[in-house]
């Protein structure tokens, strides 16, 4: 008997999922606030990575979402020691999340709210994954949130793509947003919302209740909480910008007996509040004054200089400035300072970072060595 399966098959040929252009990233995530504050549902760090590595590829000057977006699964699985095999089912369970995945919207007052689904897969090119190339189709309706956004906040790539935690990426994304403050202030039930530890649903959306009626919420003890959704990332995100300290408040006021209830979180960063400008005190410090006086005749941007000389230091950014004195009277000259010193001061910059951050570990791994080293001695 003929296999029934031939004759269902499609009669339009399925459309390839092949690399149709080559991915350009520029390490930096534009996400409009509404969809950084959103109560998003936890999903796998792949399917984080994935969303990150689209919105990575929408520029400033797009005027409208792509009809598709694919990038290589070497984009989402670097910095991880996990082999092709693992690597190809992580991406496809990444994949089911991403396309069941609903934004929420709901206005002001509450009397209105509606769901866009994020991806699109009701078109003939497919969301999916072949040769190592994913391809991602974004739902249209919500270009809005990722193009042209008027209200909106960065945080960069780098640092982002190797952490393992879903709440650390939360983290990530929401304290950067609060970097121009230097802290991070919540009430512990907004906090569960952001962090998708709110009430239970069931299938059909409803929320799920106790025997004693009243609402099911994932970790219902506050400490519970608080164990549960911030020391992975108070680890993961130690050393980095959006290193933190973290405080609880308490009402002031309990009408009766017993604990007195925590009611609010507070988040402070380490580096304290991003700065947007030059302070005046390194302009009218002798040393430091200069050396910006000469980055800025090699047209390196204020906000460049912002953000990376504190970790170049005086040392770095004359070493800088030595070779391009150097490159300029050879026979290979700069002509376009704006583009090549700002590039070569960013990954300096950069690249200082990641050496501080190792440099950390490695002074960390050398006391523990030294510390089991005691230990044994003492144990003799």
């Amino acid at each position: 008997m003929a296999d029934k399966r031939i004759s269902r098959a499609p009669s339009t040929p399925m459309l390839e999922l092949g690399l149709k252009y080559e991915p350009e990233y520029r390490g930096e995530v534009k996400q409009h606030w509404n969809v950084t504050f959103a109560h998003q549902k936890k999903i796998s760090v792949y399917g984080k990575r994935i969303m990150a590595r689209v919105i990575d590829q929408i520029r400033d000057n797009d005027y409208q979402l792509r009809d598709f977006y694919q990038l290589h699964i070497s984009s989402i699985i670097e910095g991880t020691d996990i082999d092709a095999d693992t690597a190809y089912s992580k991406i496809k369970g990444a994949l089911y999340e991403l396309a069941d995945m609903k934004w929420e919207f709901e206005s002001i007052d509450r009397k209105e709210w509606y769901f866009r689904h994020l991806l699109d897969t009701t078109k003939e090119q497919r969301v999916g994954y072949k040769d190592g190339i994913i391809t991602i189709l974004l739902n249209p309706q919500l270009a809005p949130y990722l193009v042209k956004a008027a209200h909106y906040s960065k945080f960069p790539l780098h640092g982002y793509m190797n952490l393992k935690s879903w709440y650390s990426m939360r983290f990530f994304e929401i304290l950067a947003a609060w970097q121009d403050k230097g802290r991070w202030e919540v009430p512990v039930e907004e906090y569960r919302q952001y962090m998708d530890c709110w009430h239970e649903y069931d299938k059909r959306g409803q929320v799920k209740k106790g025997k004693d009626g009243e609402p099911l919420l994932k970790y219902p003890n506050t400490k519970l909480l608080i164990d549960n959704t911030m020391k992975e990332p108070e680890k993961e995100l130690a050393g980095t910008d959006y290193e933190f300290t973290f405080t609880p408040i308490y009402e002031t006021t309990r009408p009766t007996r017993g604990r007195k209830k925590i009611i609010r979180f507070r988040f402070d960063l380490k580096k304290g509040p991003a700065l947007k400008d030059i302070p005046d005190s390194w302009l009218e410090n002798s040393a430091t004054g200069s050396i910006i006086q000469r980055l800025r005749e090699w047209k390196v941007t204020d906000a460049n200089i912002v953000k990376y000389a504190p970790i170049l230091k005086q040392e770095g950014a004359l070493e800088l400035l030595r070779a391009w004195d150097l490159k300029n009277r050879s026979n290979r000259h700069i002509d376009d300072k704006l583009r090549y010193c700002n590039a070569a001061f960013v990954r300096a910059g950069k690249q200082a970072l990641e050496d501080a951050k190792q440099a950390k570990l490695d002074a960390k791994k050398e006391a523990a060595e030294a510390h089991l080293i005691v230990q044994q001695a003492l144990n003799l």
